[in-house]
């Protein structure tokens, strides 16, 4: 195998700044989860997704993944895991379970939320299937569907930058890809940080997960013209003016985007997002907070515009390829790749990201809860999730931030928003070992 373009930063600069790119959904059930049942359903499910069954390993002066004929390892526990190693057999994911819970263990390096939910879609079905007798899989991937070309395709495959400039015109041919796009030329500006800016004390990394009627939130959103994930972006954001009123650097929230629609890889399971910026400076600071919201909203069309995103895609592949040709030895692919990581931290005070409402009603039925836990590699992240009649919130910190959630809940609490603190723990993403 050739390790994927949108894999790469991630994994030489994962390794480098000693960062876990490792996820963990944690889904809580209706009932306690039956562990043979469990058993099935994963056995299922890692079949329909053989291109999932795979290693991380060195290879020569690079990293690479190799096919790995060992089962994925389900482990009744709730305790933080190790990736690519024996404990898990050697895979890229694995999945716990304890009480009523769920738990799907995933490397981000090999994808992304969008493919992660399609695995955790599969194995919830078959274990709800085996539970509870359910047969309604609209929208599921199940061992009766083929793995089609649609999920192998791989946008960046092939020099996208390059191909874009050479075409000279936005068009999209046959195979999928598309026309050429000019690549922005002035940097993006150096955002306000937390730990280099603000003062905050590090601290080992610390999740607050937060619960919010889906209900009230929604009328909310709708009502000032939001979606979940801008108006979480836009509170955040103003809760971290409160708290930094004085500074020298712009306040940047960074909105991540699903790229797949905008070029022309919707169902693929490989690592395909992008991103948009709301800085909260000039202007816009200085707006009333509904006319904040239409400004949100009105970037968030513009970020999200297919040609937008195309000239940001093109410039990470150009970006990432010319590293790799630079940097003959592993040694230097990971200093150079970390670098680029740095960099990229250094753009963004927070970083917000949204997957939508669980699109499978079906087994969304049996379920109570769904946490996402993210990497530790930003220090301000937000993962949103929604799922039976809640959103659930977690916010990521690698600091004492402890004012700073108080203030977003004053936020909240201004909005008569209701929330609830549901627990403040260590993160427990996997550890995924190094080759």
């Amino acid at each position: 195998m050739t390790l994927p373009i949108g894999d790469t930063m991630h994994i030489y600069a994962s390794f480098e700044s000693g960062v876990d790119y490792t996820v963990r959904i944690k889904v809580r059930m209706r009932d306690a989860v039956d562990g043979s049942i469990l058993e099935e359903s994963l056995r299922k499910t890692e079949q329909r997704y053989p291109y999932f069954s795979v290693r991380l390993v060195r290879s020569g002066q690079a990293y690479d993944y190799e096919k790995n004929p060992a089962p994925v390892a389900l482990l009744h526990t709730s305790r933080k895991v190790t990736l690519n190693s024996p404990e898990t057999n050697g895979m890229v994911w694995a999945v716990c379970y304890e009480d009523d819970y769920i738990y799907l263990d995933f490397f981000h390096g090999i994808s992304d939320g969008t493919g992660m939910y399609m695995v955790l879609a599969t194995l919830l079905y078959y274990y709800c299937n085996g539970r509870y007798g359910l047969t309604d899989h609209t929208g599921v991937h199940t061992l009766e569907e083929p793995v089609t070309p649609q999920e192998l395709y791989d946008p960046l495959a092939t020099p996208f930058a390059e191909r874009l400039i050479r075409e000279g015109a936005v068009s999209m041919s046959e195979d999928g890809l598309f026309g050429a796009l000019e690549q922005p030329k002035n940097a993006p500006a150096e955002a306000f940080t937390i730990l280099q800016d603000g003062g905050a004390a590090p601290t080992a990394p610390t999740i607050y997960d937060i619960e919010i009627p889906e209900r009230a939130f929604v009328s909310f959103t709708s009502a000032s013209d939001a979606s979940p994930g801008t108006m979480v972006s836009l509170l955040l954001l103003r809760a971290l003016d409160k708290l930094y009123p004085q500074r020298t650097k712009p306040l940047i929230g960074t909105y991540v985007v699903n790229a797949r629609p905008m070029v022309g890889a919707v169902g693929t399971y490989h690592n395909c997002i992008s991103s948009l910026d709301f800085t909260y400076e000039g202007k816009l600071r200085e707006m009333p907070f509904a006319s904040q919201n239409t400004a949100f909203r009105g970037i968030t069309f513009l970020g999200s515009d297919d040609e937008k995103i195309q000239r940001n895609m093109a410039g990470f592949d150009r970006t990432v390829r010319d590293i790799l040709a630079s940097c003959p030895t592993l040694e230097e692919k990971r200093i150079a790749f970390a670098k680029m990581r740095t960099a990229s931290v250094n753009r963004h005070t927070s970083i917000i990201s949204y997957t939508g409402q669980w699109a499978h009603p079906a087994t969304g039925q049996y379920i109570r809860e769904m946490w996402v836990h993210a990497p530790s590699a930003n220090n301000c992240l937000g993962e949103l999730a929604a799922v039976g009649g809640k959103i659930l919130l977690s916010l990521h910190f690698c600091s004492d931030s402890r004012d700073l959630v108080d203030l977003f809940f004053e936020e909240l609490t201004a909005n008569a928003i209701p929330y609830e603190l549901r627990r403040v723990a260590p993160n427990d993403v996997p550890v995924f070992t190094e080759p």
